[in-house]
């Protein structure tokens, strides 16, 4: 389980070095609202990867108001344009058909002009499938993979703003996991509330769950890692003896003691 107050330190010194690195800077392109990263690794791999990304909830939103979002959607395209102002929703910059993407940005620098143009994306569930081989590697390498949403939904509203707010576990065949897990532009209060939101979400998709991790640490994309939570030697392992094998012996250790008395008597 994670230590409450070992987390807020963690935040606290993370979020601090990096304003006074900011500060320091002379860069004036210098980021001041990086991505705070949940570094979750495990014992063993995972058996297998998944293209639908799990959704995690937060306490306090990660993306920008000013991020714009990009959806993807079922042929025709226009149908949910339509739907979309039908249902008041105007925190969709974008619209793609999955036929439009298809002719459009086929060529490699379409797709990483694309990727590059969003700062989210957003798909109908129904399409997730197909859009791997259509967007190719940028989007993953990027961690921009689209997150599903279910355009089936009477409150449509809802299910587009709980799906930008929310941050996302994608699950991999391997070791290691990160997660978008707050902004150093929060406090170190807010960050440590998303990370203790979120972390009963996450190791409930993890198998073996809290006995399955190895570590979790917080970092920035530039920033050295820092430790919230770290297993103990032998965690989750049992040591089985043989009752029966242990019986022998004990046997065998009384009889020698009960001897070595008997002489003692004989001697005196």
């Amino acid at each position: 389980m994670l230590d409450a107050v070992q987390t807020q330190k963690a935040a606290n010194a993370l979020l601090t070095h990096i304003k006074k690195k900011n500060e320091n800077s002379n860069d004036l392109l210098e980021d001041d609202n990086q991505i705070v990263w949940l570094i979750i690794a495990t014992k063993k791999f995972s058996d297998a990867s998944k293209t639908k990304p799990v959704r995690i909830p937060l306490k306090h939103s990660i993306t920008k108001p000013d991020t714009e979002v990009c959806l993807f959607v079922k042929d025709p395209q226009r149908e949910y344009k339509d739907l979309l102002q039908e249902k008041k929703v105007k925190s969709v910059s974008k619209v793609l058909g999955v036929t439009k993407l298809r002719n459009r940005y086929k060529p490699y620098e379409a797709k990483r002009q694309l990727c590059a143009s969003y700062g989210l994306f957003l798909a109908d569930a129904r399409v997730i499938p197909v859009l791997p081989k259509l967007l190719g590697k940028t989007f993953f390498l990027k961690k921009k993979q689209p997150i599903p949403v279910d355009l089936t939904k009477s409150d449509l509203k809802k299910e587009i703003e709980r799906a930008i707010s929310s941050t996302y576990m994608h699950i991999n065949q391997g070791t290691c996991s990160a997660i978008k897990i707050g902004l150093t532009s929060q406090t170190p209060g807010e960050v440590t509330e998303n990370i203790t939101t979120a972390i009963s979400h996450i190791v409930e998709k993890i198998p073996r769950k809290w006995k399955n991790i190895q570590s979790i640490h917080i970092k920035t994309s530039d920033s050295v890692s820092l430790p919230i939570f770290n297993s103990l030697p032998g965690d989750g392992l049992r040591i089985s003896v043989d009752r029966r094998a242990s019986g022998k012996k004990n046997s065998k250790s009384e009889e020698a003691a009960s001897e070595e008395e008997d002489e003692e008597e004989d001697d005196e």
